[in-house]
């Protein structure tokens, strides 16, 4: 399992906790609230595509006298645009679908499956940075030893 579809479980699952904690708040208080009415208002992406968009077209500027060029950059605008919006829109409507089923289900007990997927993270990235150790304490004994030669020079200790 690599390390992003995992760091995207965790996120699915807080999710959720957010949505039994405004359960549980709900109750406390009383109060009642369509969490469908309450998600769609709060997770709108529709207000951020506009923003994102025009960013995108500012931010990315095709001045050159060439038209072939101007279109080709233009192209890969639209390209990005598209791909972003999908990403963020996706990104909205499983943010909603965590919060609802979070709120629709607060019997269920999600604090052993999150602590599972962060030991299981922490694992993982564990095992990713052990390739790291040999090339660092390969360093850390040339620098001792290079520390050690050049006192040995400065002091005059001759090797017999």
């Amino acid at each position: 399992m690599r390390i992003v579809p995992l760091l995207l479980l965790i996120c699915f699952v807080s999710l959720m906790f957010v949505g039994q904690t405004m359960y549980s708040s709900d109750k406390e208080t009383g109060a009642t609230r369509d969490i469908y009415e309450q998600t769609e208002e709060s997770f709108n992406w529709s207000n951020y595509s506009k923003a994102m968009e025009s960013a995108i077209d500012n931010g990315i500027e095709s001045n050159a006298n060439i038209k072939e060029y101007n279109i080709n950059v233009q192209r890969v605008k639209n390209v990005f645009i598209k791909f972003v919006d999908f990403v963020g829109y996706g990104t909205f409507e499983m943010s909603k679908f965590g919060i609802e089923y979070g709120y629709e289900h607060p019997e269920q007990d999600l604090s052993f499956f999150l602590k599972f997927l962060i030991k299981l993270f922490w694992i993982i990235l564990a095992v990713a940075l052990i390739p790291l150790v040999v090339p660092v304490l390969a360093i850390i004994y040339l620098f001792f030893k290079g520390m050690f030669y050049v006192f040995k020079k400065i002091v005059g200790i001759r090797d017999d």
